[in-house]
């Protein structure tokens, strides 16, 4: 029988596996997987009970063929929600320079989560929280993308996450009620439910440079994801200026108004105007919309902070247009179009002129006028583009235009992606023949 190796050897070895214990530990943590420790924690004992070089020469193959065995079989990470799979929709897209180093990936699959409360904050606006998934880590600004069950039919949406990433416990979903999905959250969705979520995505996020003050620009439901903002800020760097700017139609319209005066008068940093642009004058309220001169009341040096500007289209034009105008340059204005897809189907209500539109892979064809998207034309014929939000913000359904021309205000592509020909398909709509490639 061969000599036992020397007690510092075999310590030794033994570090190396309880090393080996910890790094399992911490990658494979969660529920059912405690289990893979146990060969592991049996390898040390071993080392002392066979402590023959022979036999520690194999414990340490063992354990290693061990670890490999679980990173192949579970996969990387101890927390799913870092890798971006296949389907991972593309992230809503900001101006240049607001994608973030870093940033959590989208979870690999929908998770059931249950639902908690549900708030209404306004006659159109009801807050949805729900449980937060073990391991969901976001940054303010991003969205959650949920699953629901519409018309017969599963739909997919993206929704601003309105709670902070500081809440402990729980997510917020603020959601307008306008659209089949919407609809149904608002009609179907009640506290004690569970809804399917996925997540989180989008570039559009709280400016991590702590020298600039920050601007938010928020119009209607667009408040959703600088609600998030806000609240982050109040929480985790409460004297950093940070001026909401907010534009709602009138005073029923204004949503989180207690809370919003409640973190202007706790957040030394924070400020809130909220302006009414119809009805009559009320109390504590401006009146009109946000525009260059209030810009420039509101914001000292302007063109020293940083804008993220979230409503509808129109919105975002005016206000870029005003900004230009005070100076900012165009690498601190960050935006992000809200009811895209609704301000569309809003402009094309007249059916028009009818347009062949073909697919290319496919080999199909079908007509269409501008009262139809491009994905709704694409549906109807058979041919299979994958999308998520339907609203021209999450860049699922990015498709690539081989010939003719569409009106597409979806926020979810660049301009070079645009000058190569991508289109998005949730939102666009045939100005004349088109080729798609599908």
């Amino acid at each position: 029988m061969a000599s036992p190796a020397p007690v510092a050897a075999v310590a030794f070895i033994t570090t190396l596996h309880l090393a080996a214990v910890l790094l399992l530990a911490h990658r494979r943590a969660g529920e059912g997987r405690r289990a893979l420790l146990l060969p592991s924690i049996a390898l040390p004992v071993f080392a002392w009970l066979l402590p023959a070089p022979a036999w520690l020469i194999a414990g340490l193959a063992a354990q290693a063929a061990w670890v490999v065995a679980c990173e192949k079989l579970l996969g990387g990470g101890r927390d799913e929600a870092a890798p971006a799979g296949p389907a991972a929709p593309r992230s809503r897209a900001a101006s240049p320079g607001a994608a973030a180093p870093g940033e959590p990936g989208p979870r690999a699959g929908f998770v059931p989560v249950k639902v908690l409360s549900v708030v209404d904050e306004t006659p159109e606006i009801r807050t949805f929280r729900v449980e937060r998934p073990a391991g969901f880590a976001f940054r303010a600004g991003q969205f959650l993308i949920v699953r629901v069950p519409a018309g017969g039919r599963e739909e997919v949406r993206c929704y601003s996450i309105s709670s902070a990433p500081e809440a402990s416990g729980y997510l917020e979903i603020s959601v307008r009620r306008q659209g089949r999905a919407s609809g149904a959250l608002h009609e179907t969705v009640r506290a004690g439910g569970v809804l399917a979520v996925r997540g989180p995505g989008g570039s559009f996020v709280y400016p991590p440079e702590p020298e600039a003050p920050i601007v938010l620009h928020a119009g209607g439901v667009g408040i959703t994801p600088m609600i998030s903002m806000l609240r982050h800020a109040a929480s985790s760097e409460p004297g950093r200026p940070v001026t909401l700017l907010y534009t709602v139609r009138t005073e029923a319209d204004v949503a989180f108004r207690d809370e919003l005066s409640l973190l202007a008068r706790r957040a030394p940093g924070v400020r809130v105007h909220v302006a009414l642009s119809r009805g009559e004058p009320r109390p504590g309220y401006l009146t009109g919309r946000m525009d260059a001169g209030r810009i420039a009341q509101f914001v000292p040096d302007a063109a020293k902070a940083i804008h993220l500007i979230c409503g509808p289209a129109p919105m975002i034009a005016s206000l870029r247009e005003s900004l230009a105008g005070l100076g900012v340059p165009p690498e601190r204005v960050r935006f992000e179009a809200f009811e895209a897809a609704v301000a569309s189907a809003a402009d094309a209500a007249a059916e028009g002129a009818a347009h062949e539109l073909r697919f290319a892979r496919s080999g199909l064809a079908t007509t269409v006028t501008e009262a139809t998207s491009l994905l709704e034309a694409a549906e109807g014929a058979g041919v299979e583009i994958e999308s998520m939000c339907r609203a021209g913000n999450c860049g699922t359904c990015r498709t690539r235009l081989l010939s003719g021309s569409v009106r597409d205000p979806g926020s979810a592509l660049g301009a070079e992606e645009r000058k190569n020909g991508w289109v998005l398909a949730c939102v666009s709509r045939a100005a004349g023949d088109c080729v798609l490639d599908a």
